[in-house]
């Protein structure tokens, strides 16, 4: 009796390690399905128009993007919070004071937590005067909208409100300059 209580805890260990080794397999199959997803679209697609989207500046006015209509918009996704949003911000606003005598509008669209917003981006800008002309606060629904699942998120946006170009996490500005080079011909 005593053998046959000894084989059987052996035979469940194998049992337990084959589907620990199975779901685990699975799981690592399902995580790359997800990463390919995530990897797979950078957002909207080129030449679709671009969706509605209410900003409130820090004065408390508010304005639709398609107020922008006729002009160039460099549009970012970012967040207070984000690391690499941080590290590119600098060379955005670069690139938007130098753009501005072009006709180009750089939005920094900030995603913090709503309730939030205000006081953390207000906080944020103590150390970061230079980029108060073009933070606004979005609504929750902006990110959903313009298919943003990284931050940052930049898209140009060309006169006619149509998305010309966008980009899934941090941007070279080269690229941006590019971009917005290639959208100011177009006009």
């Amino acid at each position: 009796m005593s053998d046959d209580q000894g084989a059987a805890p052996v035979a469940r260990k194998g049992f337990h390690l084959s589907n620990t080794i199975i779901i685990g397999g699975l799981f690592m199959i399902a995580a790359a399905l997800a990463v390919q997803e995530f990897i797979g679209g950078e957002g909207l697609e080129a030449g679709r128009a671009a969706p509605a989207l209410a900003m409130t500046h820090l004065d408390g006015t508010t304005a639709p993007l398609a107020s922008l209509k006729g002009k160039v918009v460099l549009l970012n996704f970012w967040a207070t919070w984000c690391p690499p949003c941080n590290d590119e911000m600098p060379e955005l606003v670069a690139i938007a004071k130098e753009y501005e005598a072009k006709g180009v509008v750089f939005v920094a669209a900030n995603q913090d937590e709503p309730d939030e917003a205000a006081r953390s981006v207000g906080v944020w800008l103590e150390h970061h005067p230079e980029v108060r002309p073009y933070v606004v606060l979005t609504q929750p629904s902006a990110s959903a909208d313009f298919l943003v699942q990284a931050l940052p998120t930049t898209y140009v946006i060309d006169a006619k409100g149509e998305v010309v170009q966008v980009a899934r996490g941090q941007v070279a500005g080269w690229r941006v300059k590019k971009w917005l080079d290639d959208a100011l011909a177009a006009q």
